[in-house]
């Protein structure tokens, strides 16, 4: 991760109270995710040509779960995201991917979101495309 950091690879944000971190989410361009890009359970939708971000952990201390700091979490990472140039931001929700993980968000924050289900993932068009806001 230091590394990562080091070369100034995006790889999420925090959430802080005052100077506190209390969560954490995932973003990052999906191309950075190499496991990702060859996943057969979480396959890439768009082309490669298309600058694609990808949402895939949420961390919320727990002092501070049910305060909806990962719905935040979200939203900033779509802006943070198309901030960058990214066209699509995508996610996969643990009670949709069929994948077991319970770090992943739930399908109910990214659809009040604007995120649309695609296949197994949760995505927004945030350019060009008729789901952009």
């Amino acid at each position: 991760m230091l590394k990562l950091v080091e070369a100034k690879m995006p790889i999420g944000l925090l959430a802080c109270k005052g100077t506190e971190p209390v969560g954490w989410c995932s973003v990052a361009p999906r191309k950075t995710y190499a496991r990702l890009e060859r996943s057969r359970t979480m396959p890439r939708v768009t082309s490669s040509e298309t600058p694609t971000w990808t949402v895939l952990c949420f961390f919320v201390a727990q002092p501070y779960r049910h305060q909806h700091i990962a719905s935040a979490l979200l939203e900033a990472a779509v802006a943070y995201a198309r901030e960058q140039g990214a066209e699509v931001v995508e996610g996969y929700p643990f009670d949709s991917a069929g994948i077991t993980s319970t770090h992943r968000g739930h399908s109910r924050m990214f659809k009040a979101l604007g995120f649309r289900l695609e296949g197994k993932r949760w995505c927004r068009r945030i350019g060009r495309g008729r789901f952009a806001r």
